[in-house]
């Protein structure tokens, strides 16, 4: 996929930015976690939601009708810790996890097994590393090792079995995951469920592992907004970091009252 900034519209006033998107009435709201909705830590492990926010999701998926999912590259099994105790439908690793409104469904975790041993022996070999067992795909944290970029990805992409698992860069992170998903075929799956269907989606996300997910809601004629402007994207609109989008998401929601 070629990924280019030049068409991409960066906007500083939050007020301006919602004012780009559809009606919550008709929109389908597909949201990254880490960059988008939070800001990054050092540690994973570390993220957790705030009062405020869990309660703007709340209402966000009131106004949308509940057409609202978290699209991560995180289990979500973690989502639901970081937002607990609010549930909402979610798809985790990459797509490899979905949580649809009326069922759930996963990939074999096994695809990963030949990996694992790998990975764990070279963390252990490594301080500062973090190996993230999501179950259907391995991530490996580099954060405080940035040295070890390279050497990572190499050893990563020798884990690659051909067509079945694909190497996905992410900020200060290298992931295996299955190749036949990844955020655009979350994001179709979900707008196949009723409750999204004949939605215009809006899909907000900050990093690599977000680009198919705009691809999918530009394919399918909806806003794509990236949080930062450090990278080139496919995303139709930029704004500025985690803080002008929570101011953001509030007034599209003030919009509906």
């Amino acid at each position: 996929m070629s990924i280019s900034a030049a068409s991409t519209s960066v906007i500083a006033d939050p007020e301006m930015a919602q004012l780009a998107l559809p009606p919550l009435s008709r929109a389908a709201v597909f949201l990254d976690v880490d960059g988008t909705l939070l800001d990054l830590k050092p540690d994973p492990r570390e993220v957790v939601s705030h009062a405020a926010l869990r309660e703007m999701l709340q209402q966000l998926r009131s106004a949308c009708d509940g057409a609202l999912a978290l699209i991560s590259g995180r289990a979500i099994s973690d989502l639901d810790r970081i937002f607990s105790p609010l549930k909402l439908h979610a798809a985790g690793a990459h797509g490899g996890q979905l949580r649809l409104p009326e069922r759930e469904w996963a990939l074999n975790p096994h695809l990963m097994d030949h990996a694992r041993a790998p990975l764990r022996s070279y963390e252990a070999q490594h301080p500062g590393l973090l190996l993230e067992d999501k179950g259907v795909s391995l991530a490996v944290h580099y954060r405080h090792r940035p040295e070890l970029e390279a050497e990572i990805e190499r050893l990563m992409a020798k884990l690659c079995p051909r067509g079945e698992i694909t190497l996905q860069r992410g900020k200060h992170v290298v992931e295996l995951r299955p190749a036949i998903c990844d955020k655009g075929t979350a994001i179709a799956a979900f707008m196949q469920e009723p409750v999204f269907q004949n939605r215009e989606p809006v899909f907000f996300g900050d990093d690599l592992t977000d680009e198919a997910g705009f691809a999918k809601v530009n394919e399918l004629g909806g806003v794509s907004v990236r949080v930062g402007a450090s990278l080139p994207s496919v995303a139709k609109l930029c704004i500025a970091d985690v803080s002008t989008l929570f101011e953001c998401l509030s007034l599209w929601v003030e919009r509906m009252k």
